[in-house]
This record gives structure tokens, sequence and C-alpha cells, in this order.
């Protein structure tokens, strides 16, 4: 006949040995569905294209004449797939005129560098500003000047604004 303390004993020792194998049993299972690794992915940086401007003498207003700073009117083009601050205008050659030589010689016309700006152009397109008092024109401007459309070259600086 059992003795009810050794009828314990074999419970206890089956409810341990079965929890172990239960333990034993998720860790394989665990094991078998997680896995970890290392290895390296890539990825490729674009090149900068310039910003350039485009032509906009058709929708310049006229506000120069001599003694006075009138506009200049900038159409910024961006090309790069990333949108584009412009920080700074700088001149960056002699101004010339439509009107030819007497005019380009003299034309008495000069840009002030403007800093601390912040145009932003979406990436790919294009936007026009205007620098308000960037030209002005002085008194040795000459006569054949009247009317004329003046071309500044300018430098753009200016960063990815993504």
């Amino acid at each position: 006949m059992r003795n009810a303390t050794t009828g314990r004993r074999g419970r206890k020792i089956f409810v341990v040995a079965a929890a172990a194998i239960l333990v034993v049993a998720v860790g394989v299972a665990y094991a078998a569905w997680t896995a970890g690794g290392s290895g390296s992915g890539y990825a490729k940086a674009t090149t900068a294209q310039a910003l350039t401007t485009v032509d906009v003498s058709a929708t310049t207003s006229a506000t120069l004449y001599p003694g006075a700073t009138g506009d200049l009117e900038l159409r910024i083009d961006n090309p790069n797939p990333y949108p584009v601050r412009v920080t700074s205008v700088s001149g960056s050659g002699a101004i010339a005129s439509d009107k030819g030589a007497a005019c380009d010689a003299s034309t008495g016309v000069v840009f002030t560098d403007q800093t601390g700006l912040t145009l932003d152009v979406p990436a790919s397109s294009a936007v026009t500003v205007t620098l308000t008092g960037a030209v002005s024109m002085s008194n040795a401007s000459d006569n054949s000047c009247q009317g004329a459309v003046f071309t500044v070259p300018v430098s753009l600086s200016g960063a990815s604004n993504a």
C-alpha cells in the first residue's frame, strides 16, 4: 500500500519534471523563431546642382534714375531634388545695359551685396524675388541709359533647407 508521503513526493517530482520539460520546450521554440545578425546597408548622396538665375527683364519695373536706389528682380532656379535657402546675393561682374556702348561705359549703376537673406526655393522649381533697394544709379549715368534694362551678374549662396 502506498504511503501518503510517498504519493505527494511522486506528484511533486512529476510537477517539477513537467515544469522543466515545459521550460525547455518553450526555450527551444523561442530559439527556433528568433534570429539575429549584422551587415551593411547602402545609401548614396546626390550631387548638388548649381542654382541659376533666369532672365526676368520683361517683368522688371523701372525704379532707377540718377541719384536713386531701385529694386533688383531675380528669378532663382533650383534644379535640386531638395529645397534650398538662399542666404546671400553678391555682385559678380560688370553691370551692362541693353542700350549699348555709351550706357555700358558709364551706367552709374551699382549693386549692393545682400546678406542675411532667407529666400526659400522649393525643390525642382524656380521663384522670382525682389531685392528692394539693392541697386543704385549715380548722377554719372549717361543720358543714353534712360529706359535701359540693366543686367547685374550675381552669385548666390545658400544651403539645403530640407
